[in-house]
């Protein structure tokens, strides 16, 4: 068993998937839309290619989407409102089944508002319950339940006859996962139960797969185990049917739970594998993800720790990735956002109650309408009062703003100056070292001392300009004025400048330096840019290492990114600790000038925050590995010239 873990290790971390063709009902369409046709139509049909692609390719109906919601928006007001609803419906979908969170929730709130507006209140439903889904899978059980809970009100209400079968099918089985996740199992099976019959009674059978898998899950955690195994294949046989690769993937998992559940690791181990495979060629992130947690639990319980622990490492990677503070904040302020657009839509239902209620008071005796004058006037110097806190209120968070700003910047020029000056010392230094050796070699005749200071002034020199040119591009970058124009450039012709650069550099202090790259392998990017990437690595490496020592240059494919190339600059130098190489990856845009070994110059400083700047203008990561007497091999990656 141990062997088959280890056989799947390397698969499941380096498969790329396979592209996934169109559905065929959607051809006709397309070709449809290559001729000439009225907007309306035009944005019929790009929202019906949309929705179709929301579940199996929605990077691909997102493209859609947006035409048709850009469309759209752009028709007269007569003909926007309903066409750009069910285009806004398609396009959230489509973002939320990629883990955008914040632009699908941003989407529901503006489809939202048009339902209201149009008194669609199908639509007004499918809002409440897409919004709580969104919640529902970041975990926030109580933020779905209030969504789920006004969807639920509204099919309470004499106007819920127009909405659809579906719509009440899909927030039934929404309230069926959140009252399992709740552990309410018989709560759970109660709503899916309903849900299962309503797919089965409008014959949609790609629900009916889903909620047959979600049945099983409730009888699995109930340890009604004997129906659960002929339940999920049923589900899975529907699912395969209708091509639905997404929920393959999801079956695919709980067959995996089911076969670790019975003592079948061999099982488990292969329906994972499948899951992995089937999320990640629909991009399903949440399926990765609990795929990685089942591989790693089944080869931590064969035994194979090192297996476990490979793919543990990529599950908190990307448990990481989908929860990071960022995500959360975003979700908080689009949370924060559709409460105040509520209490704004009731303080306008309000305002418009006690416009009638005045139009009625107007009837009264003239006593009453002099009392009302005499409120209306404590109102509005009420509001007069409030609107003179809110004014006082903005000018000091401005000011406070500002003064942060003010702060801020500060802190930032005292560190480059910071920078730049302890930089600096080193060929100044090195200067006045050169002029003190002039005058002992001439007193001592010493022609050999003589003919060695032309390599200690160019070396000073070289390590002059170098700084000089990181200020000035660190300068120029910031202002926003330096552009990134990418250009074929082959990587043995970068390595060959970059090697004649510091040659002499590096011979006199007998170090050497060199490099290989594949032949033909060709860059996408800045030729400058690039040039400055390459001389900070080899720079600080020669900087770093002591006499003797071998700085070597690579370059590869990405195996991981077909379109990326990895280069690498390794030396035989000291090394630094985890804490150094963590501070550097994940520090400020400005680290701090630390002295390097012999005190003879700084970190990596102005040199790295370039790099880190340049590769990531490029799209491409910059990654340290090192330890302490086992030298430094820094790996950027760079876009591959096709």
């Amino acid at each position: 068993m141990v062997a088959v873990a280890l056989l799947l290790v390397p698969v499941g971390l380096r498969a790329a998937p396979a592209p996934v063709p169109l559905p065929a009902a959607i051809e006709p369409l397309r070709r449809q839309l290559a001729g000439q046709l009225p907007d309306t139509t035009r944005v019929r049909l790009l929202t019906v290619i949309s929705y179709a692609l929301r579940e199996e390719q929605s990077a691909r109906g997102i493209s859609y989407g947006e035409s048709a919601t850009a469309l759209a928006r752009a028709l007269p007001a007569k003909q926007r409102g309903p066409l750009l609803l069910p285009a806004l419906l398609s396009l959230s979908s489509c973002y939320a089944n990629l883990s955008n969170s914040s632009e699908a929730l941003r989407l529901l709130a503006e489809a939202q508002t048009l339902a209201r507006q149009q008194h669609n209140y199908d639509a007004l439903v499918r809002t409440y319950s897409n919004q709580g889904s969104i919640y529902h899978s970041r975990g926030d059980t109580a933020t779905a339940g209030q969504h789920y809970r006004h969807a639920l009100r509204l099919l309470a209400t004499p106007a819920s006859e127009s909405v659809s079968q579906r719509t009440r099918m899909k927030l039934l089985g929404n309230l069926g996962s959140l009252a399992y996740l709740r552990n309410q199992h018989p709560l759970a099976l109660h709503y899916d139960s309903l849900a299962l019959a309503l797919a089965r009674r409008s014959r949609d059978v790609t629900a009916e797969a889903t909620y047959l898998s979600s049945l099983a899950t409730y009888l699995m955690q109930s340890g009604q185990l004997p129906r659960v195994r002929r339940l999920l294949l049923q589900s899975l046989a529907i699912s395969q049917r209708q091509h639905t690769v997404r929920a393959q993937a999801e079956l695919q998992s709980q067959l995996a739970q089911y076969y670790t559940k019975t003592s079948d690791p061999d099982q488990a181990i292969l329906a994972a594998r499948e899951a992995l495979r089937l999320a990640r060629q629909s991009h399903y992130l949440e399926c990765v993800l609990s795929a990685y947690g089942q591989l790693g639990a089944l080869a931590a319980g064969e035994g194979d720790y090192r297996a476990a622990y490979d793919w543990n490492t990529h599950y908190v990677a990307l448990n990481d990735s989908l929860n990071s503070r960022q995500t959360m904040q975003t979700l908080a302020v689009a949370q924060v956002n559709y409460e105040a657009q509520e209490r704004a839509r009731r303080l306008r239902q309000l305002t418009a109650e006690q416009v009638t209620q005045v139009q009625r008071t107007r009837l009264l005796v003239g006593v009453i309408a002099i009392m009302a004058l005499i409120l209306g006037v404590m109102t509005q110097l009420y509001r007069n009062l409030r609107r003179s806190r809110a004014a006082v209120a903005a000018n000091n968070h401005a000011l406070e703003a500002a003064s942060a700003e003010l702060r801020a910047v500060a802190v930032f020029k005292d560190k480059l100056y910071a920078i730049v000056a302890h930089d600096l010392r080193g060929p100044v230094t090195a200067f006045a070292g050169v002029t003190s050796l002039i005058d002992s070699y001439i007193a001592q005749n010493d022609q050999a001392g003589l003919a060695r200071l032309p390599a200690m002034v160019r070396q000073a020199s070289d390590s002059l300009n170098h700084l000089l040119d990181n200020v000035l591009n660190w300068a120029v970058s910031q202002t926003g004025e330096l552009e990134c124009r990418p250009v074929p450039l082959p990587v043995a012709d970068m390595f060959a400048e970059c090697q004649a650069l510091y040659q002499t550099t590096a011979a006199a202090n007998w170090q050497h330096i060199t490099a290989t790259a594949p032949e033909g392998l060709a860059l996408l990017a800045d030729r400058n840019m690039t040039r400055t990437i390459l001389r900070n690595l080899v720079g600080n490496a020669l900087k770093f290492m002591p006499a003797g020592g071998h700085v070597h240059l690579d370059a590869a494919p990405d195996p991981d990114d077909a379109g990326m190339v990895l280069l690498t600059c390794t030396d035989t130098g000291s090394g630094m600790s985890a804490t150094t190489v963590s501070a550097l990856m994940s520090g400020p845009a400005l680290p701090e000038p630390t002295p390097g070994p012999n005190l003879r110059s700084t970190g990596f400083g102005l040199g790295l925050v370039l790099c880190r700047a340049f590769v990531h203008r490029h799209g491409g990561t910059l990654v340290i590995q090192s330890r302490p007497g086992a030298g430094t091999s820094v790996t950027v990656s760079l876009p591959m010239a096709k």
